[in-house]
Protein backbone atom coordinates (compact mmCIF):
# COMPACT_ATOMS: atom_id res chain seq x y z
CA UNK A 1 0.00 0.00 0.00
CA UNK A 2 1.17 3.47 -1.04
CA UNK A 3 2.21 5.90 1.75
CA UNK A 4 1.75 9.71 1.79
CA UNK A 5 3.41 12.50 3.51
CA UNK A 6 1.98 13.64 6.50
CA UNK A 7 2.58 16.56 8.95
CA UNK A 8 2.12 15.64 12.41
CA UNK A 9 1.61 18.17 16.06
CA UNK A 10 1.10 16.06 18.60
CA UNK A 11 0.33 19.17 20.96
CA UNK A 12 -2.59 19.99 18.66
CA UNK A 13 -3.54 16.00 17.78
CA UNK A 14 -3.48 17.50 14.25
CA UNK A 15 -2.17 14.73 11.00
CA UNK A 16 -2.70 16.48 7.55
CA UNK A 17 -1.57 16.27 4.31
CA UNK A 18 -1.24 20.26 4.04
CA UNK A 19 1.15 22.12 5.48
CA UNK A 20 0.24 24.97 7.60
CA UNK A 21 0.93 26.98 10.44
CA UNK A 22 2.67 25.51 12.59
CA UNK A 23 1.26 21.79 12.23
CA UNK A 24 4.53 20.64 10.97
CA UNK A 25 6.35 19.18 14.15
CA UNK A 26 6.82 16.22 12.67
CA UNK A 27 6.74 14.69 9.10
CA UNK A 28 5.73 10.89 8.71
CA UNK A 29 4.72 8.58 5.75
CA UNK A 30 1.83 6.59 6.51
CA UNK A 31 -1.01 4.55 4.93
CA UNK A 32 -4.54 5.20 5.65
CA UNK A 33 -4.48 2.51 8.42
CA UNK A 34 -1.79 3.86 9.91
CA UNK A 35 -2.81 7.43 10.14
CA UNK A 36 -6.19 6.17 11.26
CA UNK A 37 -4.29 4.40 14.43
CA UNK A 38 -2.08 7.68 14.81
CA UNK A 39 -5.69 9.91 15.05
CA UNK A 40 -7.01 6.90 17.66
CA UNK A 41 -3.75 7.20 19.73
CA UNK A 42 -4.24 11.19 20.41
CA UNK A 43 -8.39 10.41 20.85
CA UNK A 44 -7.27 8.10 23.53
CA UNK A 45 -4.55 10.80 24.78
CA UNK A 46 -6.98 13.59 24.65
CA UNK A 47 -9.40 11.39 26.83
CA UNK A 48 -7.28 10.26 29.20
CA UNK A 49 -6.28 14.15 29.78
CA UNK A 50 -9.96 15.27 30.30
CA UNK A 51 -9.76 12.85 33.28
CA UNK A 52 -6.33 14.80 34.19
CA UNK A 53 -8.45 17.69 34.52
CA UNK A 54 -11.09 16.28 36.74
CA UNK A 55 -8.06 14.68 38.76
CA UNK A 56 -6.45 18.22 39.18
CA UNK A 57 -9.42 18.84 41.36
CA UNK A 58 -8.90 16.49 43.88
CA UNK A 59 -5.82 17.99 46.38
CA UNK A 60 -5.68 14.30 47.84
CA UNK A 61 -5.14 12.28 45.21
CA UNK A 62 -1.40 11.85 44.00
CA UNK A 63 -0.43 12.34 40.47
CA UNK A 64 1.90 8.98 40.48
CA UNK A 65 -1.22 7.29 41.75
CA UNK A 66 -3.03 7.80 39.19
CA UNK A 67 -5.17 5.93 36.50
CA UNK A 68 -5.95 8.78 34.40
CA UNK A 69 -2.31 10.46 34.18
CA UNK A 70 -1.22 6.69 33.80
CA UNK A 71 -3.10 6.52 30.57
CA UNK A 72 -2.58 9.90 28.89
CA UNK A 73 1.28 9.16 29.28
CA UNK A 74 0.96 5.84 27.80
CA UNK A 75 -0.93 7.70 25.03
CA UNK A 76 1.36 9.85 25.04
CA UNK A 77 4.43 7.52 24.55
CA UNK A 78 2.43 5.33 22.41
CA UNK A 79 2.01 8.42 19.82
CA UNK A 80 5.39 9.21 19.68
CA UNK A 81 6.65 5.52 18.75
CA UNK A 82 4.14 5.46 15.74
CA UNK A 83 5.88 8.95 14.97
CA UNK A 84 9.22 7.79 15.14
CA UNK A 85 8.57 4.38 13.00
CA UNK A 86 6.60 6.46 10.32
CA UNK A 87 8.94 9.29 10.53
CA UNK A 88 11.11 10.83 8.30
CA UNK A 89 15.15 11.01 9.65
CA UNK A 90 14.47 14.49 10.69
CA UNK A 91 11.90 13.33 12.70
CA UNK A 92 13.27 9.95 14.14
CA UNK A 93 16.45 12.04 15.24
CA UNK A 94 14.43 14.74 17.27
CA UNK A 95 12.55 11.94 18.73
CA UNK A 96 15.70 9.58 19.44
CA UNK A 97 17.43 12.66 21.38
CA UNK A 98 14.50 12.60 24.04
CA UNK A 99 15.19 11.07 27.79
CA UNK A 100 12.51 8.57 27.00
CA UNK A 101 13.52 7.39 24.23
CA UNK A 102 15.37 4.04 24.71
CA UNK A 103 12.59 2.63 27.35
CA UNK A 104 10.17 2.81 24.62
CA UNK A 105 11.93 1.56 21.73
CA UNK A 106 12.81 -1.46 24.14
CA UNK A 107 9.09 -1.42 25.41
CA UNK A 108 6.20 -3.53 23.82
CA UNK A 109 3.76 -1.86 25.47
CA UNK A 110 3.47 1.00 23.30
Amino acid sequence: MDKRRFYVNVETGEISELKAGNNAQFTVYASPEEVKALRKCFEDKDHADFGTYWRAHIPFKEYHNDEDNDAFDHELLRAYKMIYQLGDEEAKEHISQYPFFKSLMDSDDY
